[in-house]
């Protein structure tokens, strides 16, 4: 009888410390396989934190033209640096080094400050600037405000065609009208009183939405509300300085407005 209590006593031992190795294992190592299982099941079942969007120009920085002496959001301003070679660069994307010359996002705001010296005086120091430089700022704007249209297509968040666009404004699920400056007129009126109560653009050619969205003959268009659809309502407030807005409905920003 004392064979069977030794062979039971060596089984109960034997449990034991596979139950204590095995309560031990994610204490002494993140390595081992089942840990590794089990932390990923954790990150694939927690429940992402709720993203709040909020409007772009609540979030951008305030500075002074150097013409008005105004102050107000960055929104509606160009950011210019002095280069090496003592010319004027406009800083578009707000990250070069250097002194931030900040003005208005307009060519009658650019060519008067050019007329007084203002960049100099600002800069402390010899400044000039080219003759194409406005046509220059013109174009860096437009594609700027085009990239972000790739960038909707890519998050799918933009829908393109007439019926598609009437379809997303009729389900009030649009943010911002785009269409082809260079379209029938008929149905361009149609469209932009149909959507009366969003912004709608109207600066583009057939041409160039076409080449930023990467198909053929592209005149109507709907963003979704996103903040790729308010980055790029911005991007074409500061192109509206510099090329016609035909008829389009940009809205204004009522902070810049309170301030004056």
């Amino acid at each position: 009888m004392t064979k069977p209590r030794t062979t039971v006593r060596k089984l109960l031992k034997t449990r034991t410390l596979l139950v204590s190795r095995r309560r031990r294992i994610p204490r002494r190592s993140k390595k081992w396989g089942r840990h590794k299982i089990t932390m990923k099941q954790d990150a694939l079942n927690r429940t992402p934190p709720k993203l709040v969007r909020r409007s772009p120009s609540g979030k951008a920085k305030r500075r002074r033209c150097i013409l008005t002496r105004r102050e107000g959001t960055t929104d509606g301003m160009i950011r210019f640096v002095a280069g090496p070679d003592r010319r004027i660069i406009a800083d578009l994307a707000e990250r070069l080094p250097g002194r931030g010359l900040w003005l208005s996002a307009n060519i009658a705001a650019l060519e008067e400050a050019r007329a007084k010296g203002l960049f100099a005086q600002a800069a402390r120091r010899p400044l000039t600037m080219d003759d194409e430089f406005p046509v220059k700022i013109s174009k860096q704007l437009a594609q700027r405000a085009l990239n972000y249209l790739g960038l909707a297509l890519r998050a799918g968040v933009i829908e393109v065609g007439h019926d598609q666009v009437r379809a997303i404004i009729g389900a009030r699920r649009a943010a911002l009208l785009l269409q082809a400056a260079d379209g029938a007129a008929q149905p361009r009126t149609r469209m932009r009183n149909f959507a009366h109560d969003i912004p709608a653009v109207e600066m583009f050619s057939r041409a160039e939405l076409s080449h930023a969205l990467g198909r053929d003959n592209v005149v109507h268009a709907a963003l979704q509300p996103s903040t790729l659809a308010d980055r790029f309502l911005i991007e074409c407030r500061r192109l509206g300085g510099f090329r016609s807005v035909g008829n389009s409905r940009l809205g204004s920003d009522t902070e810049d407005e309170r301030q004056d």
